[in-house]
């Protein structure tokens, strides 16, 4: 009866998502009910519940500024047509269709997932992969493929819930996270040699560029840590492939306007690799900030401001978008918390079989397509993966990170992500039912493969 118990918050929660109640108000009472189930049920000391509340509430604010400062990006380069003069260049750039959705679902659209987040990327792949001559369902299918780096995306608020719930290093979840990420990499790219059939030389092509991708993040999350790496292996996407068309065109195509597009990353990307080098070498409150996620996205948010003459209404609509989706993600967080610290994650992982680790995906998954973010699905389930790692006598790194390597997937089977990612595909009317039906029956296709490919590797080879 306990853990039936300790389950009821997140039942409560997945089934508001599932009514169509706003993320916020889901978790909210998802909340209130994690509260009450432990006045009446796990009463837990107020010295623990202070003691662990001081380490874990300041990432629930950092998690909220990446967010927050992410999405006032995004909106800042959109409306500066940053991202219009960069697909540009690679639908002029690319040689041929499968190359140029190489370079779309393995460089574009992580890098632009990895700066801001949100599924940001999907709304500048798709319509790249259209110009392309993708159809309306390839070009939505491929973008949501595109979300093949989500566990450093908006810089890894996701991997750092995750880590924290289960009382992991970050960058040591995130360099497991990265290794293991592998096996969704080759899901991906046999996902796209599927939908593009291209021949011989291109699927050589596709495969070689979801590798460079997968080892760029993997040196990354080793040599300099969880945060950057997916900026860093995307980027090395590009500058490959991007250098390679470059060479076969005899012409680079950089323009002054698309130097004035890329400089907020590159601020963001740079600015935050050398405080993150500044900090190993002079480690210090002030260094730490200046290190953060957060600070450099802020900072980007003012390089970019400078190109936007309506930067005050664009800043208030983004901060308007931005609360429930901050509220929302701050609450799962606190939930999560709430049920980790009290023992209600390890009541719920009694209900697993000791042993069956392989179950453990799923429930990540699971999450990620009710809440659309690794955030939320972590927050709800890092918890019962760590006690079912524990209760099976597994180190939990493992667990944990595959966990966060099916969750993150699984968010491109989201329905809204996918209503979104067909209607960017077709702009000029409502998106049908049929494609959004054919997209989405394919996108969980692809999360439930992950996730059972993932379980089964734990349990046999972790």
């Amino acid at each position: 009866m306990t853990p039936l118990l300790a389950l009821a918050p997140i039942m409560l929660a997945i089934a508001l998502l599932i009514l169509r109640q706003s993320s916020w108000i889901s978790a909210t009472a998802g909340v209130i009910a994690a509260g009450l189930s432990v006045v009446l049920f796990f009463p837990t000391p107020m010295s623990v519940l202070l003691e662990s509340g001081a380490d874990y509430f300041p990432l629930i604010l950092e998690v909220a500024l990446i967010l927050l400062f992410g999405m006032v990006l995004a909106r800042l380069l959109e409306a500066a047509g940053s991202m219009g003069e960069i697909s540009a260049w690679v639908e002029s750039a690319a040689p041929s269709r499968p190359l140029g959705v190489a370079l779309v679902v393995f460089g574009l659209v992580p890098f632009a997932e990895s700066v801001t987040g949100f599924g940001i990327g999907v709304t500048i792949g798709v319509p790249v992969l259209r110009l392309l001559g993708c159809s309306l369902r390839q070009s939505a299918m491929l973008g949501l493929l595109g979300l093949i780096a989500v566990p450093w995306g908006a810089l890894g608020p996701g991997t750092t819930v995750a880590a924290a719930l289960a009382g992991l290093d970050v960058d040591e979840l995130g360099v497991a996270t990265a290794w293991i990420n592998a096996i969704p990499v080759v899901i991906v790219a046999a996902s796209v040699i599927l939908i593009m059939r291209p021949g011989l030389v291109s699927c050589l092509g596709i495969a070689a560029t979801a590798a460079l991708m997968w080892a760029g993040i993997l040196t990354a999350s080793i040599a300099i840590g969880m945060a950057p790496a997916g900026i860093i292996g995307s980027l090395l996407v590009i500058a490959v492939m991007g250098g390679l068309f470059i060479i076969r065109r005899r012409s680079t195509g950089f323009t002054r306007r698309l130097g004035i597009a890329v400089l907020p990353y590159a601020t963001l990307t740079l600015g935050l690799l050398l405080a993150r080098a500044l900090q190993s070498t002079f480690p210090s409150l002030l260094t730490q900030i200046v290190a953060s996620p957060p600070f450099w996205l802020a900072a980007a948010c003012i390089i970019a401001a400078f190109t936007v003459d309506s930067r005050r209404t664009v800043t208030r609509s983004a901060v308007r978008s931005w609360a429930p989706i901050g509220a929302g993600t701050a609450a799962f967080m606190l939930m999560g918390w709430v049920m980790t610290t009290t023992g209600m994650s390890a009541a719920i992982g009694s209900l697993v079989p000791a042993g069956l680790v392989l179950l453990t995906p799923w429930l990540t998954a699971t999450g990620a397509v009710v809440t659309g973010s690794n955030t939320g699905a972590n927050s709800m389930f890092t918890g019962t993966i760590d006690a079912v790692a524990a209760a099976s006598h597994i180190s939990s790194l493992p667990v944990v990170a595959a966990g966060n390597a099916a969750g993150s997937l699984a968010a491109l089977a989201a329905p809204p992500r996918v209503a979104m990612s067909v209607q960017m595909a077709d702009p000029s009317g409502p998106a049908s039912a049929s494609d959004i039906g054919w997209v989405q029956g394919r996108a969980l296709a692809v999360a439930g493969a992950n996730a059972l490919c993932l379980g089964l590797w734990i349990q046999f080879m972790a």
